[in-house]
């Protein structure tokens, strides 16, 4: 038996950190270190799961035949993770981004649209990993693999975790977490950015079309949670429709690039824990906001005795 299953998105790239905030066209940006980045929704939280002694499953894209990609492989290898499902795909280029962080923000350049929106780049995910797992976590991006790997989490009755899925989508339906990211709203619900009372209607459309634990996470602003209309209730879960409002902890940011990969990754290891719902947000916002106070930070994450004491020494 293996504590987590992933699927998604496994990437190598550089982060690029620069000095004050993001420059507008045509200016200028002064580089204050160019670091080895191993990365992808997936590979951040399996890097953070493995971290805090969970054994981990990892399967998604195809890694590239480079130098750079078959470093990622190893490292996530020399982190304990089990890799046997990932291809080394001869002649392949890999999935590769450069990120621009300036503390605050995080601007990322990568091969996303070519990997998801041209040809299959992947092995579909293996239905006997997934019933062997006790969580189940999967990117919303990879069409059939990834309700394939929902699917399967279903009937096998394990706790489904994922992340920036549309509200109406087969994959909010099924999740028995989701974290929806400020990433996700500017892309597809700017209204909800730009309005209080629009991310109000936003997160009430999710409550009535998602029954698991639904989490808004919005940088430094108070993130919300709630249980989905209809979902089930019981001992440790957030009475259904109820809003909670999380303020988050205040640390010295120097890199916010995977904190949301992080995040969901807590919620996870509040799944093997058998958490509550607010352990399990409390949590997973923690292992985030540690993971801001360094870099690459879902490359170096923290222990779960530095989480605990951030969680002891905190007013949440």
């Amino acid at each position: 038996m293996t504590d987590v299953y992933l699927f998604g998105h496994v990437s190598s790239g550089i982060i690029v950190r620069i000095e004050g905030r993001y420059p507008d066209p045509d200016g200028y940006g002064e580089i204050v270190e160019t670091l080895e980045n191993h990365c992808g929704e997936a590979t951040g939280s399996a890097l953070v799961l493995a971290r805090l002694g969970a054994s981990v499953v990892l399967e998604g894209n195809w890694i590239g035949d480079t130098p750079a990609c078959r470093g990622t492989l190893e490292l996530l290898q020399s982190r304990g993770i089990d890799c046997s499902g990932l291809v080394v795909k001869p002649g392949y280029q890999g999935a590769t981004e450069i990120t621009i962080s300036d503390g605050e923000s995080r601007t990322v350049f990568g091969r996303y649209i070519d990997l998801l929106s041209t040809t299959r780049q992947w092995e579909m995910p293996s239905v006997e990993r997934i019933e062997q797992a006790r969580v189940v976590c999967v990117d919303p991006s990879f069409g059939a693999a990834t309700l394939a790997v929902a699917r399967a989490a279903k009937v096998a009755a394990k706790p489904l975790v994922t992340s920036d899925a549309p509200y109406d989508s087969e994959l909010a339906a099924a999740a028995d977490a989701i974290a929806i990211s400020g990433e996700l709203m500017a892309r597809d619900y700017p209204e909800a950015l730009e309005s209080e009372k629009e991310r109000e209607k936003l997160f009430e459309r999710y409550l009535e079309h998602c029954p698991g634990l639904v989490v808004f996470t919005a940088g430094s602003r108070p993130l919300w949670y709630s249980r989905g209309r209809g979902g089930e209730t019981g001992p440790g879960r957030v009475p259904s429709g109820e809003r909670r409002q999380l303020s988050p902890i205040s640390v010295q940011t120097v890199d916010s690039a995977g904190a949301g990969d992080s995040f969901r990754g807590g919620l996870i290891y509040g799944f093997l824990q058998c958490s509550g719902d607010d352990e399990k947000v409390r949590f997973a916002s923690a292992l985030a906001s540690l993971v801001c106070t360094t870099t690459p930070g879902c490359v170096n994450p923290p222990s779960l005795e530095q989480v605990r004491e951030l969680l002891e020494t905190s007013v949440l």
